[in-house]
């Protein structure tokens, strides 16, 4: 990753809990087609609240660190296409999450705190395409 990504990224969620409005601790009601849905292991009331969304949801169990699984197949999935993540995590396992999607793409997150450990968020990621990797586009098109 670049330094000057990196820095924009961190940047732009650094300003993220001060644009989010307290909110009740269910975010959307869509979460019948969540892609991801990742819980803090070392809380209990993380797992509840995992295990209050649909029985259809990939949940993730984990224990505070993206990396792992972003090195699994994550980095390569939001490049490809776009993606509904939730999470019951600390708030640092969202922001590292950010920073590492916004190097492949575009996305929006909603939160709220559910205690002095967790944070409830729900993030919504849409690729950044470049010209060579364009889908629609074959690298000899011009625009």
């Amino acid at each position: 990753m670049k330094r000057r990504h990196f820095i924009h990224a961190a940047a732009a969620t650094l300003l993220l809990p001060a644009d989010m409005k307290p909110r009740a601790a269910v975010l959307p009601t869509d979460l019948q087609n969540l892609d991801y849905a990742f819980f803090d292991e070392r809380f209990p009331r993380a797992g509840r609240v995992a295990a209050s969304w649909s029985a259809s949801n990939r949940l993730v169990g984990v224990h505070g660190d993206i990396t792992p699984f972003w090195s699994n197949g994550l980095d390569r999935t939001t490049r490809e296409r776009p993606l509904t993540l939730r999470g019951a995590t600390t708030e640092s396992f969202r922001f590292c999450l950010g920073i590492l999607v916004a190097e492949h793409a575009h996305f929006d997150v909603q939160g709220s705190r559910l205690d002095r450990n967790l944070f409830l968020w729900t993030m919504r990621t849409t690729p950044k395409f470049d010209r060579g990797t364009t889908p629609w586009l074959s690298p000899y098109h011009r625009v």
